[in-house]
């Protein structure tokens, strides 16, 4: 499902890789470890095509992604993640889903239910506490039915009491429905319960 072959990536003198290899195998749960500034996010970026590689290549569902060129199945969660603060959560996943036209707003509700939000609520994002605001971020990475998901610390923000229920929903979506899932976390019980494979990122410091 993803490839990254021989990928170099550094952000002016900071290198993050060096001829880094993964591999994702379609209907795998795959956890990214690593402290702070190690370059997870940036690893998610290139796969969804946010960022691009100085060297290398990422592959997704065989196809190479390049500028202007994005995944064609893939629902994201990212920390860049926004929303239109005086819209309702329904508004602004509705405008989302017309730019590609693959989720209607019975497909929207649907999602959005399925995160733990009605729908029906006339309150601006703006708003919305943290935890609402991540429940709209998984909402809307799920309301097109995407074969595969890259989510970026899905949880934080998350209540305890409805974590258990996001990892039961993710491990069904892969179980039942062959979502290939790609994911990074600060709690090691996601990575533990969720993922078949863990890549783990050690930050490159000078001198080491």
């Amino acid at each position: 499902m993803v490839e990254l072959r021989n990928v170099s990536k550094a952000y002016k003198n900071n290198i993050l890789f060096t001829n880094l290899n993964i591999t994702v195998p379609r209907g795998d749960i795959c956890g990214i470890l690593g402290e702070n500034g190690s370059g997870k996010s940036v690893l998610l970026k290139m796969i969804c095509g946010f960022a691009l590689p100085d060297a290398g290549e990422v592959l997704v569902g065989g196809e190479r992604i390049e500028k202007g060129r994005f995944p064609r199945d893939i629902g994201v969660i990212l920390d860049s993640t926004g929303f239109l603060p005086g819209e309702t959560g329904l508004d602004n996943l509705l405008l989302l889903a017309s730019i590609r036209g693959k989720a209607g707003r019975a497909q929207v509700e649907e999602a959005m239910r399925l995160a733990g939000l009605k729908p029906e609520l006339e309150v601006p994002v703006g708003k919305y506490s943290q935890g609402m605001k991540q429940r709209l971020a998984i909402a809307q990475a799920l309301m097109e039915k995407p074969s595969l998901l890259v989510l970026d610390e899905p949880l934080n923000a998350i209540d305890i009491k409805s974590v258990a229920y996001f990892r039961k929903l993710f491990r069904e979506l892969n179980e039942k429905e062959g979502v290939t899932i790609i994911l990074t976390s600060h709690y090691s019980q996601d990575i533990q319960e969720l993922c078949r494979h863990t890549y783990d990122i050690h930050l490159l410091r000078a001198g080491l």
